[in-house]
């Protein structure tokens, strides 16, 4: 059996107000090509499917579009899973008819395991704190940090025992939407448990043949184990991710062992960082490729209040520049100066720490009690 692992396509993502459709839709035909060029049996999608609880109604379109598309090919069963970006009612609202066209969508936690013929799959989508424990009053943030950690590793264990019983000596595969220790982070992703909470060891998954993650946006395999995979996002969802070679994984089963290979995704859009001198901006700004979108930071002996414009002017419409940064030397820093991120650049947990920060307040236990009044807003939004 042929298997194709992606994730994280959060459609309906914008960078810097730039929507990011078009991008997608690249990626969607690219991928249905793929799928057909390369005779792939299934399609694992593990987790955040969309940016945001309510995504957009393109946003919705564009994936309806593709499970139709998906259907038409008539050879390629799927397995999509909840993130921690998805609400899982939505997901969930077409499952059955979905179902009848071989596509099994899971938004929330159960005894999700799918028979493909050629693997048995458990579909776990993302765990959130309520699918795993049942929150008292007076807890130790430690106690709670072993209690969800000790649920995550009880609840794949369980899924491994029906997987395993169900397959006999066929491979057996794990999907998963969460952050394992040692793996690569970047700028464009959302803290997924308070205090990194669920962040578990590859060991979670010993036993199963292959782990289909999700969640990290940088291709990876995790704690050097081929085995153990991020296929990252389809495309670059930040700056932070400008260098990086999207891919998708491509798995052949084979008896009892399992090949696996990376494939490329070609970049509809290029994302670009550049470092570049005041003195020289224009020489140094035509290394920059056409048709980029572009990170610019400047290296400067002053503050200059038009620099924004400047840069733009220099960089001439052969690219659209949607950040510019300054490097000054400390002795220039002003204190009304803003060196830090934009705020829509910020999640909300950041946001308040800052507020905090400014204020000049002690606020460990304020923040402590923000982040649990934040996560119950985003357990309400996701339900």
């Amino acid at each position: 059996m042929r298997i194709l692992h992606t994730a994280d396509w959060h459609l309906g993502a914008r960078l810097i107000e730039r929507d990011r459709l078009a991008d997608h839709a690249v990626f969607c035909d690219w991928l249905i090509e793929t799928l057909h060029e390369e005779k792939i049996d299934a399609l694992l999608l593990s987790g955040d499917v969309f940016d945001s609880a309510n995504p957009p109604q393109d946003a919705v379109g564009l994936y309806f579009d593709f499970l139709k598309r998906l259907a038409d090919l008539k050879t390629v069963k799927a397995v999509i899973t909840g993130g921690n970006h998805d609400s899982a009612s939505h997901l969930n609202a077409p499952r059955e008819l979905l179902k009848r066209f071989e596509v099994h969508v899971f938004g929330q936690a159960g005894e999700n395991v799918v028979d493909l013929g050629g693997a048995v799959v458990a579909a776990v989508p993302f765990l959130r704190e309520r699918d795993l424990r049942q929150a008292t009053s007076g807890e130790a943030m430690t106690e709670v940090q072993a209690q969800v950690r000790a649920a995550i590793q009880g609840h794949y264990a369980s899924q491994l025992n029906t997987c395993r019983a169900a397959a006999g000596k066929r491979p057996v595969i794990a999907m998963g939407h969460l952050t394992v220790l040692g793996a690569t982070t970047c700028d464009s992703e959302r803290d997924i448990h308070i205090g990194n909470l669920g962040a578990v060891g590859a060991d979670v998954f010993a036993g199963f043949d292959y782990t289909a993650l999700g969640h990290l946006h940088r291709p990876q395999k995790v704690a050097g184990m081929e085995t153990v995979r991020y296929s990252g996002s389809p495309i670059a969802l930040s700056f932070s991710e400008a260098g990086d070679k999207k891919s998708v994984v491509i798995l052949d089963t084979q008896g009892e062992g399992m090949d696996i290979r990376i494939a490329p995704i070609p970049t509809s859009r290029l994302l670009t960082r550049v470092n570049v001198s005041r003195a020289s901006l224009t020489e140094d700004l035509a290394s920059v490729p056409e048709a980029s979108w572009a990170e610019v930071t400047v290296k400067l002996d002053a503050p200059e209040a038009d620099l924004d414009r400047q840069v733009r002017e220099a960089a001439g419409g052969r690219f659209e520049v949607l950040k510019v940064l300054a490097d000054l030397p400390p002795s220039q820093m002003q204190s009304w100066q803003h060196t830090g991120p934009a705020l829509n650049e910020l999640q909300p947990r950041e946001v308040f720490r800052e507020l905090i920060k400014e204020k000049q307040i002690a606020g460990e236990e304020l923040c402590a009690v923000f982040d649990e009044l934040l996560a119950i807003r985003e357990q309400k939004l996701t339900a």
